[in-house]
């Protein structure tokens, strides 16, 4: 495997591993949610995380990092393909609000680095899980967005 390909094999693994953690964001805030609706919407979005883990999983292993277009490390380097896979952190005793405004950040970094692997695979099936991927991370997104417009900020 060379640096360019290890390197994606990082960063798909950390990927995995954000999308476990989205999972467990979910299903905790599941858990606060006042309205049985939202408490419903995010056990969903908790079960579709599990789903996309399973996707790069299968990707991964699938031989996906030997079909990027980088060439060199400095090219890969260059994409900072890293940046969308921040950890926004969760205060203890966040609001309502709150809440939603990190999961809206979550799903905007994962639809927006998604949509960059999309682009840098020369594997169409790749091409077609990542592009998957992006636009499901863009429902979750929208979604949020609707909740945060109906319940935070109904007067808008």
């Amino acid at each position: 495997m060379t640096d360019v390909q290890k390197s994606f094999d990082e960063l798909i693994s950390l990927a995995i591993q954000r999308e476990e953690e989205a999972y467990g964001f979910y299903m905790k805030a599941a858990e606060y949610a006042e309205l049985p609706s939202s408490k419903q919407l995010l056990k969903e979005l908790a079960k579709q995380e599990e789903g996309h883990k399973k996707k790069l999983q299968s990707a991964l292993g699938g031989g996906v990092c030997e079909t990027f277009s980088c060439a060199t490390i400095e090219e890969f380097e260059g994409h900072d393909l890293s940046r969308y896979l921040i950890e926004i952190p969760l205060e203890s005793g966040s609001s309502s609000q709150d809440i939603l405004i990190v999961a809206i950040k979550r799903e905007e970094g994962a639809r927006d680095f998604y949509k960059s692997l999309s682009e840098l695979t020369t594997s169409t099936s790749h091409r077609t899980v990542f592009e998957s991927l992006a636009k499901e991370e863009q429902n979750h997104k929208d979604r949020l967005e609707s909740i945060y417009d109906e319940q935070i900020q109904p007067w808008m």
